[in-house]
Formats: C-alpha cells, structure tokens, sequence
C-alpha cells in the first residue's frame, strides 16, 4: 500500500492532489498477535490515517455480547421518563458529567439534535491551590442513573477494554510511522484519559427548529488523540470527502469506526489527518444510538511533535492549523477544557464563570 504525496483539510481545502479514499476496514488481530500479517496492518493503518483519517476496525477482540449490552443499556435509559434523566443532568457536574438535554450541547455555534450521557475516569475530584492549572477540575466523579443501576457496570466494562485497545492501537501508531512500538508509551503510562459519550439522536421537535434542521452533530473534527465509535443499524455519520463534500460511513455490525483526533494531527506534523465529521438527524420517528470513547494521555501531558521520517515529512501539507478560530494546544488539558466550555455553555456558566476560554498564545503552545 502506498501513500499520497498530497492531502486536503477536512473542509474541502485543496492543497493538492487527489481527494481522500473511502474508508478502509482494517483488522487489527495479526497485530495484536505479532503474526506474519501484521507488516500489512502497519501499511494499511499508515494509509488510513494518511488519507481519510477514518477507518472501520475489526478483530479488535471486544465482545459483541458487551457492545450489544452497552447498547440496550443506553435505550433503556433514554426511554425512561424526563425526570429520571434529569436526575444527573450535567449542570450539577463540575466535571462536565452526566446528562445533556435535547440541543444542549453545541458545535459550530449551533445546537445539536442529541441527548446524551457523558461519562469519565472514576477519580475523585481535585482540591486545588492557587497555582493549579483550572483544567485540573475536570477530575471527578460520574452521575450514575438510578433508574438504569446495570449501566454502571457494563459501561465500566466497556471502557475498561477499549482502554487496553487502545493501548494496542497506540503502539501500532507509533509503529506505522517507522517509530519504535514502544515510543509513545511514557506518554500513556501514568493516567491516560478515557471519556465516553453515550449518544441518543433524535428528529427535531415540531415547531422548534427551522426546516430542513438536521444538524445531529455540527461539522468538527475531535480535539484529542483517537476516536472509537460504536454505531447502532441507524446510519447517519458522514465523512468529509476532501472536495467539498460528505462520504456516508454507514453501521457495520462488529465493526468500530476509529478515526484520528487534532492533538494527533498536531504530534505528526499533520501527516495524520483529524478529518472533519458530522452525524445528520436520522428520520422522524427513528432514533439513532451511538457511544462514541475518546482516548488521550493523562490531562497534564503535552504531545511534543514525533520524530517522523523524512520520507513521510516530505509529504507533510504547508501550511498551519486548518481551523485558526479554534487553535489546537499541544497541552491535553488545556485542550480538553477548551472545547468543554465551548461544547456546554451551561455548565461553563454555572462552574466556570471564572474561567476565560484559552486562546492562542495565552496559554501554551498553540498550534
């Protein structure tokens, strides 16, 4: 498998060459194995992440039995009545944990058409001195349904072994771009961040939106390090297709679409893309579920730019971040609390009235 010269942004931006391919299926079990395939993998996750930044994986070695459970759980608690969902409603949550209602949370400046639970490593909240860095407060404790007890436990299972893939998946990174399998791992040794979003997207009420309103998640691309998304059968993700357009990646049952975050971009000179996505409103009277895990180092760590090579940082796009009203920061939590407090202006409201936004320059490397 070869790799292009030449890449575009996720928003279309042509800065030569041909557009992204479709999105590959690559099978990551001879790798976890060590067996005579796994060169193969290496070349293909290379090309995956190179040219459109997503891929569906498979032989990832998660039960089905578990997805399956996570995703019933989910239903389960998202029939239940207002009140029981509001019951850990996240403006209560310092942490940005719990429950977000309908178009509470935003993206591009618009409100999104999802209700979702968002949920974090167990910790205990921090107590902070003066010279602590605010991000710190992201630590902290879940919102757990009452309503639905089980949830607890299967997604703590579930992130428990998304966690050890992506550990795998992190190695097989570092490997793809001719670096030791090991070369990130101190980055990932103490405290590597999970957070899990629990997704619920809905039609838009009667009368509340304008016509045509589908925005089930606004065009963005993820601000950390990899991305793991488990899909019900309702389709609705699509890809940026790097000439101006979208690429639906539908449901494939067993499968995970994983796909590159902005922190990662940033640490490979942007070899590796953060390809813009966004989830369009599925039909009235359908919903779509979907949980989507983040993964990243632990919130004080700062990626430093990998040492690549040359061949692969000859084919590095000129040019700086795609996006200079949203600056990338080299630093996770600084980066993390960005986009929380642009994401849910409420609980920023409620919990952060003395925090400004960082921008760049004001708070670290910034790219």
């Amino acid at each position: 498998m070869t790799s292009s010269n030449a890449v575009t942004t996720g928003d279309g931006t042509d800065l030569g060459g041909p557009p992204p391919r479709t999105i590959p299926t690559l099978d990551i079990s001879e790798f976890r194995r060590g067996g005579p395939d796994a060169d193969a993998f290496l070349a293909g996750l290379r090309e995956a992440a190179h040219g459109p930044g997503f891929f569906y994986l498979v032989g990832h070695g998660v039960p089905g039995e578990l997805t399956e459970r996570v995703l019933s759980l989910s239903r389960r608690f998202f029939h239940q009545p207002e009140a029981d969902r509001l019951a850990i409603e996240n403006v209560n949550s310092p942490h940005f944990r719990g429950y977000t209602r309908l178009g509470h949370e935003i993206t591009g400046g618009r409100r999104d058409l999802r209700e979702q639970i968002d949920i974090g490593d167990e910790r205990p909240a921090r107590t902070l001195g003066p010279d602590d860095p605010v991000y710190l407060r992201l630590d902290g404790p879940n919102q757990w349904p009452p309503a639905v007890p089980e949830l607890r436990g299967a997604v703590g299972a579930y992130m428990t072994a998304l966690g050890a893939l992506a550990q795998v998946l992190v190695r097989a990174f570092a490997a793809s771009l001719g670096l030791a399998a090991d070369h990130l791992d101190p980055t990932f040794a103490e405290e590597p961040r999970s957070h899990l979003k629990v997704i619920r997207y809905l039609a838009p009420p009667p009368d509340e939106y304008g016509p045509g309103y589908d925005q089930g998640v606004g065009d963005h691309a993820d601000g950390g390090f990899v991305t793991f998304v488990l899909q019900d059968e309702t389709g609705g993700l699509e890809v940026a297709d790097g000439a101006g357009g979208w690429s639906a990646a539908p449901p494939v049952p067993g499968t995970f679409v994983v796909n590159i975050g902005e922190m990662f971009e940033l640490a490979t000179h942007r070899y590796y893309r953060a390809t813009r996505h966004r989830v369009v409103s599925p039909p009235a009277g359908r919903e779509r579920v979907s949980v989507a895990f983040f993964f990243g180092p632990r919130l004080s760590a700062t990626l430093a730019p990998l040492p690549l090579p040359d061949d692969l940082l000859r084919q590095v796009p000129p040019g700086g971040s795609p996006d200079p009203d949203n600056p990338i920061f080299a630093n996770q939590g600084v980066n993390t609390l960005k986009s929380w407090l642009r994401s849910h202006p409420e609980v920023a409201r409620r919990h952060y009235a003395d925090v400004a936004a960082p921008a760049a320059g004001s708070a670290g490397p910034a790219y």
